[in-house]
C-alpha cells in the first residue's frame, strides 16, 4: 500500500494571535492575587490536587492523580465508568436581570432567546460583527427577567456590559456569587439523589433542565448540562 500526500501552499494562513505558542514551560507557577481562588480551591489541594492551569484568571484544578499512580487514565476511567466531581469555579456566572433581559440576551446570541424557557438552559455562541466565536456558554434562564451566561474562557461579562454601555437595554450585567461544581460519570444520578434527597425529582429532569435544591443548607441550582 502507498500512501500519497498532496501538496497544498498554506503560505498566506494567518495564525491566531493565541495559538502563537514556543517552548516549554519549565516554570514554578506563583499563587497571584490577581488571579482567584475559588471556594473549592483548598478542598481540590486536600483532595490531592497537584496541578492546576488557569481559565477565566481563576485557578482551575487540573490533576489529582499522579503520573506514579496513573496519572489521567485514572480519572478517565473514573469519569467513564464510576463518578467525578470537579472544581469548575473557573465558569463565572454573568447575570443579565431586567425587563429588557430577553431582549438583550436576544441580541448577543445566535439562536432565538424566547425559544428558552425559564428554568432551562440552552448551549449558545455568541458572535462578533464578523462571525468569529466569542464564547460558548451554557445559557440557563432562570426566570422569565434573569439569565444566567456560565462562561467558557474569555471577558464576556466586560463585554456585554459594553454592548450595553448606553443602557439601551433596561437590565443589570453583573458577576455575580455564584461558582459551579460539575457531578459526571455514569454514577452521577445516585450521587445526585444522595445529595438532594426527596427535593426534586431528578429522574424527570429534562436534558438542559433546571431545578432549585437546597444542598448543605444553601440553595442551590442543578442544570443536568455537560458532556
Amino acid at each position: 500500500m502507498s500512501i500519497h500526500f498532496t501538496s497544498v501552499d498554506q503560505s498566506d494562513r494567518q495564525v491566531p494571535y493565541n495559538l502563537r505558542q514556543s517552548g516549554e514551560t519549565p516554570v514554578e507557577m506563583l499563587i497571584f492575587t490577581r488571579v482567584r481562588k475559588s471556594p473549592y480551591w483548598h478542598l481540590s489541594v486536600e483532595a490531592g490536587c497537584w496541578r492546576a492551569t488557569i481559565y477565566n484568571r481563576i485557578y482551575h484544578p487540573f490533576g489529582y492523580v499522579k503520573p506514579e499512580n496513573g496519572g489521567p487514565m485514572v480519572e478517565y476511567d473514573a469519569i467513564k465508568n464510576h463518578v467525578t466531581m470537579w472544581d469548575v469555579a473557573v465558569e463565572r456566572q454573568i447575570m443579565v436581570k431586567g425587563p429588557d433581559s430577553e431582549s438583550f440576551v436576544d441580541y448577543v446570541i445566535t439562536r432565538d432567546a424566547t425559544e428558552i424557557k425559564p428554568m432551562s438552559a440552552k448551549y449558545v455562541v455568541l458572535c462578533n460583527n464578523k462571525g468569529g466565536v466569542l464564547n460558548d456558554p451554557v445559557l440557563l434562564r432562570i426566570s422569565k427577567d434573569e439569565f444566567w451566561f456560565s462562561l467558557a474562557d474569555s471577558d464576556v461579562g466586560m463585554y456585554l456590559q459594553g454592548v450595553n454601555h448606553d443602557n439601551k437595554f433596561d437590565v443589570e450585567i453583573e458577576e455575580i456569587d455564584v461558582c459551579p461544581i460539575q457531578i459526571q460519570g455514569p454514577k452521577s444520578l445516585a450521587l445526585m439523589k444522595d445529595l438532594v434527597g426527596g427535593q426534586v425529582d431528578l429522574e424527570k429532569l429534562p436534558f438542559y433542565g433546571l431545578a432549585e435544591a437546597k444542598i448543605g443548607g444553601r440553595v442551590c441550582i442543578i442544570s443536568r448540562t455537560g458532556f
